[in-house]
């Protein structure tokens, strides 16, 4: 029996990959708590040139906010040396949930000498939108960025197309809508106006 448009055959994960933080990040932090209480996989942190964050300080703050979502951190294009102690404390905050996400060349220093670093999850980044990383089992898991939905109806249809082209997840931008679809999946309707930081 073949599968119907919209039913989901396979599990497929959501990634939210977070806009870029106001100058204020208490907002901004609230919101990606909001998705990890909703259920999001994984949640995603880009952070553009420029912004005088530090990525990985970012994530450490996300790691004391929220409790299971995988928490990705997207390196700079040139990232210069990494500070094992850096690493290994987020690791700790975050509770074995952090990963990395880059150009292969930008785990050149976290793969050499194994001594104080963490075991961590490297989401490699194969063209615009498209990643990857070894799964548990050691087979490759490709994530691609995907449209905000436009609904749940089209989101159920999202799920079940990855699931059949073998995507591991999706990433999707963060939004009301999103939020509300991830909080209640069967709920008829849709409360896009709720705010994100609501509970």
């Amino acid at each position: 029996m073949e599968p119907q448009v919209g039913e989901v055959t396979a599990t497929v994960s959501v990634g939210v990959l977070l806009a870029p933080p106001p100058e204020e990040l208490g907002g901004w932090l609230a919101d990606a708590a909001a998705f990890d209480s909703a259920g999001a996989d994984a949640i995603w942190v880009d952070l553009p040139s420029g912004t005088g964050l530090d990525p990985l300080a970012v994530t450490a703050a996300l790691a004391s906010l929220t409790f299971r979502s995988l928490l990705v951190a997207a390196l700079p294009r040139s990232p210069g040396g990494w500070r094992a102690d850096t690493l290994a404390t987020i690791a700790r905050l975050s509770h074995g949930r952090l990963a990395l996400c880059g150009e292969p060349s930008a785990f050149a220093d976290l793969t050499e000498g194994d001594e104080g670093r963490p075991d961590l999850a490297l989401f490699r980044r194969l063209d615009d939108g498209v990643f990857e990383r070894a799964s548990a089992g050691g087979t490759p898991e490709r994530w691609m960025r995907t449209a905000s939905p436009e609904g749940r109806a089209a989101w159920r249809v999202a799920l079940a197309e990855a699931a059949e082209r073998g995507v591991g997840g999706l990433l999707v931008p963060a939004g009301p809508r999103l939020l509300d679809i991830l909080r209640n999946p069967d709920a008829r309707g849709d409360r896009s106006d709720l705010q994100l930081a609501q509970g």
